[in-house]
């Protein structure tokens, strides 16, 4: 299992992950893509390639019906709510970002069995433990730039303790509006 990342900042949120897949301590593969953009919300999503392939196809699905249906955006309550529906239905566990009417950002962990918390600092899969040490190590992140650099910095030396990590990461960032 892979890791995913996400820092609130005061000036939005940043969600990372890496690439490598393994199975029975073997790298299979450095080209699962973890991290997803949905234009006005992001997730970052652990589990295994299938069914982090399905979340996010109905993740995406279910959020433009909603967009088309209602003609408004989808607020974070109702990103969180649908993501923790369909991560105990694909059984991943996600960190998803979204923007509320006033333009604030909003974390939230979903986990595979559809619970759903808000957070400011996150990190799931098989290199959480180090991550949230190097996380709540006290480094803090003014802007967007800074908690980039956290996050890559973050999963670079997550990659360097467990071959359940590698060294290609995506990033997401959405910005605050108000």
């Amino acid at each position: 299992m892979a890791t995913v990342v996400g820092v609130v900042c005061p000036e939005g949120v940043v969600l990372a992950g890496d690439r490598r897949q393994t199975a029975g301590g073997t790298v299979t593969s450095d080209s699962v893509q973890r991290v997803f953009d949905y234009d006005f919300a992001g997730c970052a999503v652990v589990g295994d390639p299938g069914s982090i392939g399905k979340f996010d196809r109905t993740f995406d699905a279910e959020l433009r019906t909603y967009q088309t249906e209602r003609e408004e955006p989808v607020s974070s309550t109702r990103l969180a709510r649908t993501a923790g529906e369909i991560a105990e239905e694909t059984g991943v566990d996600a960190l998803v970002a979204g923007r509320d009417e006033d333009g604030s950002v909003v974390l939230h962990e979903v986990g595979n069995d559809g619970r759903t918390v808000e957070t400011e600092v996150a990190a799931l899969g098989s290199g959480s433990p180090v991550a949230f040490g190097r996380l709540e190590g006290g480094k803090t992140a003014d802007d967007l730039d800074a908690a980039e650099a956290l996050v890559r910095d973050t999963l670079r030396a997550v990659a360097e303790r467990t071959t359940d990590a590698g060294t290609d990461i995506d990033v997401f960032r959405l910005e605050r509006t108000a």
